[in-house]
């Protein structure tokens, strides 16, 4: 039931509350004071580009940032398999390619795929320096551990 209605009630049985419509206009003008303060309140949103400002992405910042997500994803997909040839291996009796490699994997994915978070939700000098840290861990990661 909606709260205009007036045989509406809330959970309890009791009426919704009255409630007046909020006028179109003010019915006088501002104060000065008041004034002031609205017009202090838009040039400070004009001015202020703020954490949420829109701006057109580049075809280059799109085609890192693409790219260093798919690397991270392949680390991620990479140390998955790692634990999967680990099971197996132990299972198998044999000796696989280690706890330390598999771990070593895991965490590189993991710091990886949170640099690739920042990269996709900042478009200015952070989130740059992210993708370039995605580049960089994953290039660790694979020259570490695979001797690329």
């Amino acid at each position: 039931m909606r709260p205009n209605d007036p045989h509406a009630r809330d959970r309890s049985g009791a009426p919704f509350p009255r409630t007046r419509p909020i006028p179109a206009t003010r019915s006088q003008p501002l104060s000065g004071r008041e004034q002031a303060e609205v017009a202090a309140w838009r040039g400070h949103v004009a001015r202020s580009r703020g954490r949420h400002a829109i701006s057109r992405p580049t075809r280059s910042g799109t085609a890192a940032r693409g790219l260093s997500g798919a690397l991270a994803v392949g680390l991620l997909i990479l140390a998955l398999g790692l634990i999967g040839v680990q099971y197996w291996a132990t299972n198998s009796g044999q000796e696989g390619p280690g706890i330390g490699v598999v771990i070593g994997h895991l965490v590189s994915a993991a710091v990886a795929l949170v640099l690739q978070a920042l990269a996709d939700r900042r478009r200015d000098l952070t989130g740059g320096l992210a993708t370039i840290g995605v580049y960089a861990v994953v290039l660790w990661a694979l020259w570490f551990w695979w001797w690329l």
